[in-house]
């Protein structure tokens, strides 16, 4: 009979422990996400991807995997791209201080 009754305990010390987690708060639910700085992070991982692909597009005409007309259609795209970013980020940052 003592042996039915440790194993219920330790069994409903388990489950407790198993369940825990689905009673407490997701720790991302409860920081507050500041969207502002998540924008700034995803316009320098676009800034950052876009100055790769230029070198990228530079190597490749080095090595004549593509041509000269097409490397200045590419830099010429990837080059505005990266200035509309940098743009983008300047403006959320005026927007931050003022």
């Amino acid at each position: 009979m003592m042996e039915i009754v440790i194993i219920l305990v330790v069994s409903a010390l388990l489950l407790a422990y198993t369940l825990r987690p689905m009673f407490r708060p997701a720790a991302l639910l409860s920081q507050r996400v500041d969207l502002h700085q998540v924008r700034i992070d995803v316009l320098q991982q676009e800034k950052k991807h876009n100055l790769k692909a230029i070198k990228d597009i530079d190597f490749d005409l080095a090595t004549d995997k593509i041509s000269a007309d097409d490397h200045e259609e590419l830099r010429t795209l990837y080059s505005l791209k990266v200035a509309e970013a940098i743009e983008a980020e300047k403006r959320l940052r005026e927007e931050e201080e003022g």
